[in-house]
């Protein structure tokens, strides 16, 4: 294998697939990026058996050839030298990289140990969606999910599609959060339970990679129980969570008896006030007093060993007043995921969710369930 590439565009995409590949893997090629050069493309591959990334670029092919070299050191190195023309060539088993003033020899492993990938046609999708739509998506609602394996469906984010719409669920028993979207009408109507690490990693690609391409295919690969997310010239491979995800419609409040027109940031900022005890107490515990008459919610936390504080911020509120006690983490969580400056909580009583939602966006909803008084 022989080729060359400029460095600046090596760098960015052997980043990409360099992220999710472990630093002590189970086995030793997966600490392994795979390359193959092929008609004027440069593919690399990594993978953990649970995710995985393929990519190219395009190059000067010399030789074509299959190998795979060291993830985190390969990137470090390009990363580290300046932007100019890279020259590789796979000699004797070694990775030989040269520039004008650098050179680096990586050990290598045949490309015949490293995992199967599978390849997709081009219009076997289960649905496309705009790719802001779908960052949108995962930064409302990854965060709810579980971080823990002790329940492993609640790790996952249910993706359900259904006609042109698309919706994203997520729960750790807490709190759940559910975004709708709109997307390219898709021919049948699916379920399945994505891990919420593959949907982080779509994330990021998404966030930082510039493309012509506004769009993201998803292909259902159900004979591999795997979901496949391509983006521009990425593609994203993770298996999918088998068993059943909590029903969660039913739990959903249809009414409410206390509504509040919230501005985020007075709501943040008194959160931030109140956390300064709260984040003392078990559970982040806080209460919430909501007055009617006066347009005003009252947040307030007490721990009996340091003391206590209490602030207050102005809002419409509609209905009964109510007190009620959340943990103030949980309610920081959700309002750092609102790009919104107006929010509405909704709740009935204070043994019932709180319900948050986005003021004229009824794509969004989340919902947290009370502590005790």
């Amino acid at each position: 294998m022989q080729f060359s590439c400029n460095q600046e565009t090596f760098a960015k995409y052997l980043n990409i697939v360099s992220r999710i590949v472990s630093s002590k893997p189970g086995l030793p090629i997966l600490s392994n990026v795979y390359f193959e050069s092929n008609k004027g493309k440069l593919i690399m591959k990594s993978t953990d058996l649970e995710l995985s990334l393929i990519t190219w670029i395009g190059a000067d092919i010399e030789t074509e050839g299959k190998i795979t070299a060291p993830a985190k050191q390969l990137a470090e190195f390009i990363n580290n030298i300046p932007e100019e023309k890279v020259d590789v060539k796979v000699e004797k088993q070694n990775f030989n990289i040269s520039t004008s003033n650098n050179e680096a020899s990586f050990n290598t492993m045949p490309s015949d140990d490293f995992p199967n990938i599978p390849n997709i046609k081009e219009d076997d999708f289960l649905f496309r969606i705009n790719k802001a739509d779908l960052a949108t998506a995962v930064n409302r609602v990854s965060f709810a999910s579980a971080t823990d394996d002790i329940k492993p469906v609640l790790t996952g984010v249910k993706v359900e599609v259904d006609g042109e719409s698309v919706s994203f669920v997520a729960t750790d028993g807490l709190r759940l959060s559910k975004q709708s979207m709109k997307i390219e009408k898709s021919l049948s109507k699916k379920d399945f339970l994505v891990p919420v690490r593959a949907l982080q990693e779509l994330y990021h690609v998404l966030s930082d990679f510039d493309s012509e391409d506004d769009f993201v295919s998803v292909y259902l690969l159900e004979d591999r129980n795997q979901v496949l997310f391509r983006f521009s010239d990425i593609d994203l491979i993770s298996r999918l969570i088998d068993g059943e995800f909590p029903e969660y419609k039913q739990i959903i409040p249809t009414g409410y008896k206390t509504k509040c027109n919230i501005n985020r940031d007075d709501f943040l900022n008194s959160l931030k006030i109140i956390n300064i005890i709260a984040r003392s107490v078990l559970g982040n515990k806080m209460i919430l007093d909501i007055y009617s008459k006066e347009d005003n919610i009252m947040l307030s936390a007490t721990q009996t060993d340091l003391g206590k504080n209490q602030s207050k911020f102005e809002c419409k509120v509609e209905g009964d007043d109510l007190k009620i006690a959340f943990s103030a983490k949980l309610l920081s969580d959700v309002l750092n995921h609102i790009d919104s400056g107006d929010i509405v909580f909704e709740c009935s009583e204070a043994v019932r969710p709180g319900v948050f939602k986005i003021e004229g966006d009824d794509s969004f909803v989340h919902l947290v369930m009370p502590m005790m008084i």
